[in-house]
């Protein structure tokens, strides 16, 4: 069994000192290598979703600029904020606070 392996070209390609270079190279880059493919695709995954988190925040922050700004120009919108936020009311005035019960 052993002599029709070695007469069969398997066993020449299996021999052959490139190629076990070559395979011995691609699973040293695929693997072990501090910039292997693995460590490589996970870092990209971590850039896309802080990519993503990124646009999140910029929108976050332009729609509370906008609303500072609509605050800080329109005495009626800030007052209407600070009773909203902050439960601010009148000295005659009554306040009442409702919540919705939430469901189990």
């Amino acid at each position: 069994m052993w002599q029709r392996f070695k007469e069969s070209g398997l066993f020449r390609i299996i021999k052959n000192k490139y190629l076990l270079v070559t395979v011995a190279f691609f699973a040293w880059v695929i693997f072990f290598d501090s910039n292997s493919i693995i460590e490589w695709s996970s870092i990209r995954s971590n850039i896309n979703r802080q990519e993503k988190e990124k646009a999140y925040y910029k929108q976050e922050i332009k729609s509370a600029e906008e609303k500072l700004q609509e605050l800080s120009s329109n005495k009626d919108s800030l007052e209407k904020f600070a009773r909203e936020q902050f439960y601010f009311h009148e000295e005659d005035e009554d306040l009442y606070i409702v919540k919705k019960k939430e469901k189990k």
